[in-house]
């Protein structure tokens, strides 16, 4: 006989665990109340784990140690979250002492930081701690801080994050352990000292002392340090004689010694300042107050925008100045300066003073490279270099390499930024806002919604050309326009009277997947509120419309301080010398060919220099190889350097035919564009012809005999910036239209 009875379900685990057979691994003591405490404030513990806290970055890993797993990943990059069975204890210990609350991964995070400026960091499963001590070498007293890394105990550790006691910390911790290989290390040192002495070139051997220092700042294995310390002495006396000799075989192989590679910065004895501080603190301005003083200059800036911006600045200070891009060359009667974009340095002629701007952009992945040749390379008596504060580690190795050690003049922003309580609507606007989106489309889409409020707006964006976003910019400052929709192009330099900057998301696409905003993109952007002597005060907050979390994750950014990427190494891109010299000693006259040769010889100096990405200038040396192979190795390797963007296929289709007719024919051909395009069209392919426009002036510039037609594409490139103005001044939707 059947019951009518439901069978019964099962009932539920007393310890939910992604992962069932980690049950095994819990303590057999553990309450499920006290599992799901810790479940509850993963998020939040220091004790907990993550796949990037390992080297190979998996979960496999975790497993393979031994840890429970909390959470699995989740969308919107929230990593998995694991925890050893060891430190369970602890974790509850932890909750005890800090119960959790809204304010519990704010106050972990501000105790974490506290442990790094002590010079403690978790490194995998182990916290180690860095220790500075001081070498004293017989020459002249000579001085150098030495730094390594020891483990610690983790129970002092613990402890302090349970209480923020940083006095019972230093005395758990004691005094930092001396260095084991002290003796052998200052032996070493002293002989290659000794060796440098015996040259008896007295008056370069004070530029050994920074190059030591700066491989003895960077903490590694003894073997390692020794053997990083003897190439620094083997490339400064590279240079000693090189400076006697034209045939030096280290001279033409540059790529091993790359700051030695610049000749005419490193016998000036360049005077080196940093000038540090967040945005709209005035050191822009402090800067450019010097460099109007000069006898001779240049400036150095991140965009075409801000070129054009400071030639304009120091006309207006009664200083002639020409204006140099990658599409264009201005030259002004009488020129003292050249305000050029930072990719257009010259690394030949020396100048009494050189302004480098946003030096914090040599961390960035693709450009990073141009700062590096810029701050290695600037022939200039007096080097300015503007930037924020959190790069000056990274800036002040760099220079160490060459020799030369910098003084910093610090600069505090003159009001602060206040963040808001609460979210804006967007119907609740007023005058002086920007609002801050991460694409085309939602600029657009953004700019439709709040003019039907209403609103004239200004916009933004990377795709516009450089004259109209001024002309937005200046529509805004002059009140013809009294909102700002734009991309983060406003974190970098343009000056604004914005009161409030309202972010729209904080997730940005960055050519690969969606992801949260950093530290300095934050502060980079939310600094551009409060315009110092335009405003009294800035504030800072998201749109209600923004997503559900916006908020909090602003509330949770914009208190930390940026920090530059870890072990960051500067990015290096190769000249025409590298390639020359490969061509010829390798016998390869293959662009492709070269260009790998010379990031597998760049890793011979590792410690300090890596290889800037070159996937998309690979790319373009791959088809001028195939395509274009009756152009010299030179005339490849300029079209290589072309600003084509290969997620265009229209404008890469375009670049190799110009290429494959120039190599055919020795022209690249009529600009059939020229017909094609004009003002009257959608504004997608408005922006579409204004690349081309870009590419063929930034080619005809260094290659005048064989693109020609500038007044013709300039005369285009004029038209279409008016037609883009009037469609982005006019009242018609333009976010449904074709185009992103």
């Amino acid at each position: 006989m059947k019951s009518d009875s439901p069978t019964p379900k099962p009932p539920a685990p007393a310890f939910p665990l992604p992962q069932p057979r980690h049950a095994a691994r819990l303590p057999a003591s553990l309450a499920p109340d006290d599992w799901a405490r810790i479940r509850q404030a993963a998020y939040a513990l220091p004790q907990v784990l993550v796949p990037e806290d390992l080297d190979d970055g998996s979960d496999e890993s975790l497993d393979r140690l031994g840890c429970i797993q909390i959470s699995k990943a989740a969308g919107g990059g929230r990593p998995s979250r694991w925890l050893l069975p060891q430190h369970i204890p602890v974790a509850l210990a932890q909750l005890e002492a800090t119960p959790l609350t809204n304010t519990l991964r704010s106050q972990m995070q501000q105790r974490l930081h506290q442990l790094e400026s002590l010079g403690l960091r978790r490194e995998g499963l182990v916290f180690t701690r860095l220790c500075v001590h001081p070498l004293t070498l017989s020459h002249e007293g000579w001085r150098i801080d030495l730094s390594h890394r020891v483990p610690v105990p983790e129970e002092p550790v613990w402890a302090f994050f349970r209480d923020g006691d940083t006095a019972a910390l230093r005395h758990s911790l004691g005094q930092a352990p001396e260095y084991s290989y002290k003796a052998e290390l200052t032996l070493h040192l002293n002989h290659l000292v000794a060796r440098s002495e015996a040259m008896g070139d007295a008056g370069q051997l004070a530029s050994l002392l920074p190059r030591l220092q700066a491989e003895c700042s960077v903490p590694m294995p003894y073997e390692d340090l020794k053997a990083a310390l003897t190439r620094a002495q083997d490339r400064w006396e590279q240079t000693v004689e090189e400076q006697s000799t034209l045939a030096s075989l280290g001279r033409e192989l540059a790529f091993q010694g790359y700051p030695d590679s610049f000749d005419t910065a490193r016998k000036l004895g360049r005077k080196v300042t940093l000038y540090l501080g967040p945005p709209n603190s005035g050191k822009t301005h402090a800067a450019f107050e010097r460099l109007a003083q000069a006898l001779d200059g240049a400036y150095l800036a991140p965009l075409r925008l801000l070129a054009l911006e400071g030639r304009d600045r120091l006309v207006g200070r009664g200083v002639p100045c020409s204006l140099l891009t990658g599409e264009e060359s201005v030259p002004a009667a009488d020129a003292r300066v050249v305000s050029s974009t930072i990719e257009m340095v010259n690394t030949r002629d020396t100048v009494d003073v050189a302004v480098i701007d946003e030096a914090q952009m040599i961390f960035d992945d693709s450009r990073g490279w141009a700062w590096t040749q810029a701050i290695v390379g600037v022939p200039a008596r007096e080097l300015i270099i503007i930037g924020s504060a959190y790069a000056a580690p990274a800036i002040e190795r760099l220079l160490q390499l060459c020799g030369e050690k910098p003084e910093k003049r610090i600069f505090e922003r003159k009001q602060h930024v206040q963040l808001m309580p609460a979210p804006v609507p967007m119907t609740h606007l007023h005058a002086g806002d920007a609002v801050v989106a991460f694409s085309r489309r939602d600029v657009l889409m953004l700019r439709d919604q709040i003019q039907q409020n209403g609103h004239a707006v200004s916009v933004i964006y990377g795709a516009l050309p450089p004259e109209v976003r001024r002309r937005e910019a200046e529509r805004f400052a002059v009140g013809a326009s009294d909102i700002l929709v734009a991309t983060d192009a406003i974190g970098m330099g343009l000056n604004l009277p914005i009161r409030r900057v309202l972010f729209s998301t904080l997730t940005k696409f960055d050519g690969v997947g969606d992801r949260e905003l950093s530290v300095s993109e934050v502060h980079q952007i939310a600094g551009r509120a409060g315009r110092y002597g335009m405003h009294d005060e800035g504030f800072v907050s998201v749109l209600k419309e923004a997503e559900a979390d916006a908020m909090k994750t602003l509330r949770s950014l914009l208190p930390k301080e940026p920090r530059a990427p870890r072990d960051f190494k500067a990015p290096v891109a190769p000249n025409w010398r590298h390639v020359d010299t490969i061509s010829r000693r390798m016998g390869v006259n293959k662009l492709y060919a070269v260009l790998s040769i010379f990031m597998q010889q760049l890793r011979l100096d590792d410690a300090h220099f890596a290889v800037a990405e070159l996937e998309q200038m690979l790319e373009l040396a791959e088809m001028l190889d195939r395509n274009a192979s009756a152009l010299p190795l030179q005339e490849r390797f300029r079209y290589a350097q072309a600003p084509v963007d290969n997620r265009l296929p229209m404008l890469v289709e375009q670049f190799a035919s110009w290429a494959t007719s120039h190599a055919r024919t020795g022209k690249a051909g009529d600009p059939y564009f020229l017909d094609e395009y004009d003002q009257h069209g959608r504004l997608d392919r408005m922006e579409q012809a204004l690349r081309i426009c870009t590419l063929w002036l930034w080619l005809d510039l260094r290659f005048p005999d064989v693109y020609g037609h500038v007044e013709e594409v300039i005369d285009l490139r004029a038209r279409l910036n008016d037609g883009i103005e009037r469609q982005l001044k006019g009242k018609k939707a333009l976010w449904q239209r074709r185009g992103r």
